[in-house]
């Protein structure tokens, strides 16, 4: 079993406001994990994560102890974020301090986030105006500054909706098609490739071609699937493959089970009060699950199979939220 790497505390020492030790420097800290690169992204602008979030981040570190988790967060608030503190509010920014300060191998790095897309074919588009006519523009942004990240430092990166529940070193240069939507559709909430991967270059400059400012896929999800079967000169995308690319490069499409078992179109299946036992087997193989409809303030009943997932792989994060009414 993975171990998180928290320093010895009591009890009394587990609340995350009190007796914190002085935190080590940003390089004393990332130099420990020169493996894998596993990193988050949180666009709104906000100061705190929400405990769904921060149980990703939490579930990350705990299957992959020696991997480097970053969370890159927006330093620069959206126009129309609420200023208003409350309760819950308090008990998220707890967990968020928490995640940087007890958890060694996390780091928070709060930043102008479209930076990332100097250098990258994606930065006249951003420069020249077109990415601000989004309607949704945190969900476009996200996508596109994914991508850039990954080109230019490689690793995997991870929706905020994910829980991971094994280590993910095995993968490389990998995306996932979905068992409930349209055939051949690939989703973009797990990417892991090495820096520099020429699909990702070929993927940023058809992107901008793709984008269409109200439709919030046309960055994320269809982009990077049309992208693949032309980069790959391919009809299909079958699962379970090795797809041999343009630039003597490859893919490897994983099957469903690996990220997505539960698809979009089964998302009630997280928030019902009962746990069907053929969805825990679902989960039986795969190294994560996206847990969909996370982000839009649905209960999660303390026997759904949402919260036994928590329980299990975001201990600390559930326990201190749902304490609070607040996961």
């Amino acid at each position: 079993m993975a171990i998180l790497l928290i320093s010895s505390q009591t009890d009394d020492e587990t609340k995350p406001e009190r007796n914190l030790k002085k935190i080590t420097s940003l390089h004393e800290r990332v130099g420990k994990f020169n493996g894998l690169n596993i990193f988050f992204i949180e666009t709104s602008g906000r100061s705190c994560l929400t405990a769904r979030q921060a149980c990703g981040v939490e579930s990350a570190a705990r299957a992959n102890p020696q991997a480097s988790i970053t969370l890159f967060m927006e330093k620069t608030p959206i126009a129309n974020l609420s200023r208003n503190k409350s309760d819950k509010d308090e008990v998220n920014c707890a967990i968020t301090k928490f995640l940087l300060r007890r958890i060694e191998n996390v780091r928070i790095l709060r930043q102008n986030l479209l930076d990332h897309l100097e250098g990258t074919p994606l930065w006249e588009f951003y420069r020249n105006g077109l990415l601000n006519k989004s309607t949704t523009p945190l969900v476009h942004r996200s996508d596109a500054i994914r991508v850039a990240l990954l080109w230019k430092n490689g690793g995997i990166y991870l929706d905020l909706d994910c829980i991971v529940m094994r280590p993910l070193d095995s993968l490389n240069n990998t995306v996932s098609t979905v068992r409930d939507f349209i055939p051949n559709w690939i989703e973009n909430g797990v990417m892991a490739f090495s820096a520099g991967h020429p699909f990702l270059h070929f993927l940023m400059k058809s992107m901008i071609l793709a984008f269409r400012p109200d439709n919030y896929l046309s960055l994320g999800p269809s982009a990077v699937t049309e992208a693949i079967l032309d980069f790959c000169d391919r009809d299909d995308l079958p699962a379970n493959t090795l797809l041999l690319c343009s630039r003597n490069s490859s893919l490897f499409i994983q099957p469903p089970d690996s990220f997505y078992a539960i698809g979009s179109g089964r998302a009630d299946v997280f928030y019902q009060q009962t746990t069907d036992l053929a969805d825990w087997n679902k989960l039986k193989h795969s190294f994560l699950s996206h847990i969909y409809d996370s982000g839009s303030g649905r209960p999660v009943p303390p026997t759904s199979l949402y919260a036994q997932l928590a329980r299990d792989y975001c201990p600390f994060t559930y326990r201190t939220s749902e304490s609070n009414g607040s996961f």
